[in-house]
This record gives C-alpha cells, sequence and structure tokens, in this order.
C-alpha cells in the first residue's frame, strides 16, 4: 500500500487525488489536511507518507512549517502546487519540495508523480542510505532545457537538426557541450566544430545525459565550481574507463553508450551531498558492509528515480557492487561500472569463482584472465 497527503484547500486538486486513489489505483490511501498544522496535529499510521501535495496558492506557510513538512514526510516526493510562471516564487520552494504544477492541474503529470513515488519507496536501498535522504533539505529540480530535450526526444521523427536548435537556446550548455566532445574523454580523433556534427557523433542518449550534467552543474549556487570541477572530472574520467573497457570487450555501439550514460549519472549522488553540506570524504559516507552499495551511488539513484529517468538507466547504478554471472543486457552493464573500478591487484585478490566467471565473460581477455 501507498499513501498520498494532500494539505490543500484547491477542490480541482483533492478531486484529481481522489480518482486516482479511488478509480486508478487502489493501492493507493488518500488524506487530506487544510493545513500544516492539522497534518501535524493528526495520529499518525503505520503507513509512511510516499507522495505529498502542498498547495502553496491557498495557503501561506512560513519557512518553519515547510521544514515541518520535511521532517514529518522525510522520503515522500514532496510536490508544492504554486506560481510556475513565475521563477522566484519557485525558487523559494526549492529547498523543501522535489517538484512543482501548476494550479491548473494536468492528469497525465499528476499520474507520472505517482509513478516517480511508487518507484521511489520500491528501489531496494540499504538503510544507511535512506537516513542520509531523510536529512536532505535541497534537491536540484530537473533542469528546463532537459525537460524540453525529453519532451523532444519522446518524439520517433526526432532529427539531429532539431535537437541541435533546441540545444542553442541555452548558450551556456552548448558551450560546455562542445568544450566537452572535444576533450580526450570523448575519444574523437578529429576536432567537432559544429554543434549538429556533436549531435551526431555523440549520439541522442548520451547528449541527453551529458546536457543533464552540465545542466545541473548551472544551476547549483550552494556548490563552488571547484567542487562542481572535481567531481565532473573524476565522473569524467570514470565514464571514459568503462567505455574504454566495454569497447575493447566488444560490446554493441548502444550498450557502450548505455555504459558511459550510466557512469556519468552515478556521480549525481556526490553533487547532492555536496549541496546538502557533506564532505565526500566523510567516515560516515563508508558503506555498511565492503560487498554492499555505496551511499553516494544509492543517492544517484534516488535522485535519477525523483526526476522520472529510464529505470535501464537506473538499475545498473544499485548493482554496479558485485559482478553477475547473468547474461542479460542490465547486467552487463553493472559488471563493466564493477570491474573497471578495480585495479589489477583487487582484481587478483578476487575469490577464484568469482574470477573465474569474469574470465569466461565478455571482459575475461580484455582484463587479461584465461578460462
Amino acid at each position: 500500500m501507498f499513501q498520498v497527503v494532500a494539505i490543500s484547500l484547491n477542490p480541482a486538486l483533492l478531486s484529481f487525488l481522489n480518482k486516482y486513489c479511488t478509480k486508478y489505483d487502489a493501492r493507493w490511501q488518500l488524506r487530506s489536511f487544510p493545513t500544516i498544522g492539522s497534518y501535524a496535529a493528526a495520529p499518525r499510521n503505520e503507513d509512511s507518507t510516499d507522495l505529498l501535495f502542498f498547495d502553496a496558492q491557498d495557503i501561506v506557510a512560513g519557512v518553519e512549517e515547510k521544514r515541518l513538512v520535511c521532517f514529518m514526510a522525510p522520503l515522500a516526493l514532496r510536490v508544492v502546487v504554486t506560481n510556475t510562471l513565475h521563477d522566484d516564487v519557485v525558487l523559494d520552494h526549492l529547498d523543501h519540495f522535489h517538484a512543482f504544477i501548476g494550479e491548473s492541474v494536468d492528469f497525465e503529470h499528476l499520474v507520472q508523480l505517482f509513478r516517480n513515488a511508487e518507484r521511489l519507496k520500491t528501489l531496494p536501498l540499504p538503510a544507511l542510505s535512506r537516513r542520509i535522504l531523510a536529512s536532505f533539505t535541497h534537491y536540484p529540480v530537473f533542469p528546463a532545457v532537459s525537460s524540453k530535450l525529453r519532451q523532444q526526444l519522446a518524439d520517433p521523427t526526432v532529427d539531429v537538426a532539431r535537437v541541435a536548435r533546441l540545444l542553442e537556446n541555452d548558450p551556456v550548455v552548448v558551450s560546455r557541450l562542445m568544450q566537452l566532445v572535444n576533450s580526450p574523454y570523448m575519444g574523437f580523433a578529429s576536432e567537432t566544430l559544429s554543434l549538429d556534427i556533436a549531435v551526431s557523433r555523440l549520439g541522442m542518449e548520451v547528449v541527453e545525459m551529458l546536457v543533464l550534467m552540465l545542466a545541473v552543474k548551472g544551476a547549483s549556487a550552494t556548490v563552488s565550481a571547484k567542487e562542481h570541477g572535481q567531481v565532473m572530472e573524476r565522473a569524467l574520467q570514470f565514464a571514459s574507463a568503462c567505455r574504454t573497457l566495454a569497447k575493447e570487450s566488444q560490446l554493441k555501439r548502444m550498450q557502450q553508450d548505455h555504459v558511459f550514460v550510466t557512469s556519468i549519472l552515478s556521480c549525481f549522488g556526490q553533487l547532492l551531498l555536496l549541496q546538502n553540506g557533506w564532505m565526500l570524504d566523510d567516515p560516515g559516507l563508508e558503506a555498511e558492509q565492503t560487498d554492499s552499495i555505496r551511499p553516494d551511488v544509492a543517492i544517484s539513484a534516488y535522485l535519477l528515480t525523483l526526476w522520472g529517468l529510464d529505470h535501464k538507466l537506473i538499475a545498473p547504478l544499485l548493482t554496479q557492487h558485485q559482478f553477475s554471472v547473468d547474461a542479460g543486457s542490465e547486467w552487463l552493464v553493472s559488471n563493466c561500472l564493477y570491474l573497471a573500478r578495480l585495479t589489477k591487484p583487487q582484481l587478483q585478490a578476487l575469490p577464484d569463482d568469482v574470477r573465474q566467471q569474469i574470465a569466461v565473460s565478455p571482459f575475461g581477455p580484455t582484463l587479461g584472465l584465461r578460462r
């Protein structure tokens, strides 16, 4: 069962939520309250809040009341109803809410929020990662340029020129993308001078994720440019190593791109930790067990799920801490990320049975392991 809470007097919003819970998905239970105070005073039930709507159009709330909402629903997908036409109004809510909608509610958007909340709750995250996530007060909003790009890429007839024309509306992202496509990380033999050629060379999926990475970098005001640069540098180094391993192991081009994109996405948790005041070398970020997922990677998976990214991009993040003998393409990506992190001594120190499994995989010959 899942629980949605609405702090609202808006009859249209409440009607939409009730319709979803009673007619579309009976696993969801709706609880509604006219004020934050009434929500705080209400008896708690055993189910945690998974999705929360706060109507800032009809209800005036100070910072302390918003913090109370975060405290009472720390792992819920929190959505604020506000005036989306004014950036300053939206920005005022970003420290306490993950998403925002306008007063005119779109039912399809509402359905997507329910689905994202369900995916968040069912993510197989370690207890340590959930405790860290519960302490966060700031989440970056999915960048506008990435939202427009996602809509455009959903069109099966989209071409390189249309994507390039869309990106041209954001000169900062374009300049960074061109700088990146001509960096050693991309491995192209000749210089790329045209945005159209850059999009064509990189491929749509890689462009989409690089734009997301660059747009988030430009949006954060709470982390220094130096800190961002260090995280991105490490992410690109890791992504380059992963793609090299994938290419030398003769994975298909689409799988190579998938490996590259997923390895870049794994860095978003570090950015989120920095934005919430954590130091990346904090001992509290050590995984509870050496063979379990690292908190920063788990947090990456949470943020990307919050944004509604495809499960195929997120799943390898949650399994890259181990090697699997499963032959599925999802595990190929996960295994590639796992192996790219290992030094030669670490590879040789693995148990014999694990090294034998790696030896018979597509990566074995590349890593010099004999069957």
